[in-house]
């Protein structure tokens, strides 16, 4: 029995060694802090467990292995919450994901600051001032791979409307040329935005290409084979912006009155948000992603850059011929509460009637939110009416149906599946706008 008892400690000792090897190389290198946290957290349990449990059988006493039982199970307590929080507070902070992550789960539920490579994280980006103040030195400007928008005239006087609302003064809009069904309508809509207000027009291709930080954990033998796939998902990307940029030229051409220019940029996402601050505007085409590739509404570029809350983003499915309505559609999520004035500030449709579609009005502050937002927009002169609600075991094939209607939509996200897991396996209310109206203003 001594000898059983001796080997069994010996495996354990050898398998807790192991664990903790395998979770110091994956601190090494692994990506992110995220997926290095996973693996320092299983050397706390799993890998110091098996140590404290292959320790107490080797000293063989009762009390030893009682000791070592109860060690055990503080770890098991305590470790994953305090990974977990670790985790929460290094992705709230704006840690940046790694180049491997395909999604972002927590967009849209957790606040995340952004993460500025050239200063410290940022928890509430401002659009950059057009004009330095004269009785302020100028900062001095960090190097970046996208050079700062700099100011080539006065500060606007900004617009109002009848009431006294502060209008946007629509001066730089941003156009994101990922290539897709929807590019050449996107860059035609950018144009017809532009031409009343003067605008200039930026048509930006390659964001997140990342050239360099492509390529996250591989296993033994894999590296060929991962490089491989990241140059042939680099080469298709970037012939979609090529596609993407051509077409945008040819619009481009046909309106001389507005002034366009274009850029390529292969850049880390967080490197563009220096640029989005100075734009009054962002537009994207529907269903792209980040990397250039066909995506869900939740993962969606235009869901990626309106969680950054820095400029309104406007995500376009086709170009409609007018604007016959406009649709609201507000359920319990707190970014819903600033969707009337988010819609006001923007100048966008001001003559087009408006329709708040409640979503689960049963449940807390619904109701309320609904009421406020309708009595905004009367006292701004906006026509007003609130539809029947809607819950949450709706049927999409009806409420497609009954969107039909509206030419514009402006909701909160593009996606709430991501709210638990009855929300996961339910129909979205805003993936079902976002596939049956043409324009969605992210604000």
């Amino acid at each position: 029995m001594t000898a059983i008892i001796e080997i069994v400690a010996a495996l354990l000792l050898l398998a807790g060694a192991s664990v903790v090897a395998l979770a110091a190389l994956g601190v090494a290198r692994l990506p992110d802090p995220f997926s290095r946290m996973h693996a320092a957290a299983k050397a706390g349990v799993a890998g110091a467990g098996l140590l404290l449990l292959g320790a107490g059988l080797t000293f063989g006493t009762t009390g030893a292995i009682l000791i070592t039982l109860g060690a055990v199970v503080f770890l098991v307590l305590t470790a994953p919450l305090a990974s977990h929080a670790l985790g929460r507070a290094a992705y709230v902070s704006g840690a940046p994901l790694g180049a491997a992550s395909q999604a972002d789960a927590l967009a849209g539920i957790l606040q995340r600051h952004i993460f500025d490579p050239a200063s410290r994280p940022i928890a509430s980006p401002q659009p950059m001032p057009r004009a330095p103040s004269p009785a302020r030195p100028r900062p001095r400007q960090e190097a970046t791979a996208i050079p700062l928008p700099q100011a080539q005239h006065p500060v606007e006087p900004m617009l109002h409307d009848r009431t006294g609302t502060t209008l946007m003064p629509l001066r730089r809009i941003l156009l994101g040329l990922g290539g897709g069904p929807a590019q050449r309508e996107a860059a035609a809509m950018a144009v017809e935005l532009a031409r009343p207000h003067g605008a200039k027009v930026l048509g930006l291709s390659g964001a997140g290409l990342e050239p360099r930080r492509w390529r996250g954990p591989l296993p033994v033998g894999g590296a060929y084979w991962a490089e491989w796939l990241a140059s042939r998902s680099r080469s298709q990307m970037r012939e979609a912006a090529a596609t993407a940029l051509a077409e945008f030229r040819e619009i481009a051409a046909a309106n001389p009155e507005v002034e366009t220019m274009a850029r390529h940029e292969e850049a880390a996402s967080e490197d563009l948000v220096r640029l989005l601050a100075g734009q009054d505007l962002v537009i994207v085409p529907a269903g792209i992603g980040p990397h250039g590739a066909e995506s869900s509404p939740g993962h969606e570029t235009a869901a990626t850059l309106a969680a950054a809350h820095i400029v309104p983003v406007l995500r376009v499915r086709r170009r409609p011929t007018s604007i016959r309505g406009v649709l609201l559609i507000v359920d319990s999520s707190p970014g819903c509460g600033r969707l009337a004035a988010g819609l006001l500030r923007s100048g966008l449709w001001s003559s087009a009637p408006v329709s708040i579609l409640p979503v689960a009005d049963d449940r807390r502050g619904v109701r309320e939110m609904v009421e406020t937002q309708a009595e905004l927009l009367r006292d701004h002169g906006r026509r007003v009416a609130v539809m029947a609600p809607i819950d949450l075991d709706f049927e999409a094939d009806d409420l497609s149906a009954r969107l039909a209607c509206f030419d514009a939509a402006v909701v909160s996200c593009l996606s709430t599946r991501y709210g638990g897991f009855f929300d996961s396996i339910r129909n979205c209310a805003f993936e079902t706008a976002a596939e049956s109206v043409p324009l969605v203003l992210l604000p």
